[in-house]
């Protein structure tokens, strides 16, 4: 059984619960599929949207909770608990949703944060380059201006959540 720790609250261990019940019902059955077929499903991060699992921190206009970062720790130790290393929900919680609040425009939060929210978009990150790695500065991939749109132009090894 689980024993809190002084930092967590009641309603942090309420979560964990619901966290807990998750992995075990909607994730831990179906992972070692989604390994063998090196794709997560992605009616899981739907699941997920419905349960309160995703971009929690976020301002209820966007769909999430305004939950503090300890919601995180607490759902970070039950993927871990679950052996899950599947579902991409921490870099799409605390990596990809948080840019977007922090340096999108009003219009990309709008038509972005929400539905991040529910799992119908998922975030990833294209760092990794062929001959690079994932050093930033040596990056080669670059964006043209092409009328209103940019292209492309470069080379991606891995995209986390792709």
């Amino acid at each position: 059984m689980h024993k809190p720790r002084a930092i967590f609250s009641e309603e942090h261990e309420m979560f964990r619960q619901t966290c807990r019940r998750f992995y075990e019902k909607e994730v831990v059955p179906y992972h070692d599929q989604w390994e063998e077929d090196g794709q997560v499903s992605r009616e899981v991060w739907l699941k997920a949207g419905e349960a309160g699992l995703l971009c929690m921190s976020l301002p209820e206009a966007y769909g999430g909770a305004e939950a503090d970062f300890l919601f995180t720790v607490v759902q970070a130790e039950e993927q871990t608990r679950a052996g899950a290393s599947g579902p991409g929900f921490m870099l799409h919680n605390e990596i990809v949703a948080p840019y977007i609040f922090k340096y999108g425009n009003d219009e990309q939060k709008q038509r972005w944060l929400p539905r991040m929210a529910k799992g119908e978009l998922i975030g990833a990150i294209a760092m990794t380059e062929p001959g690079t790695g994932s050093d930033l500065q040596a990056v080669k991939t670059h964006a043209r201006r092409e009328g209103d749109h940019y292209i492309l132009n470069g080379q991606k090894t891995f995209i986390t959540n792709g």
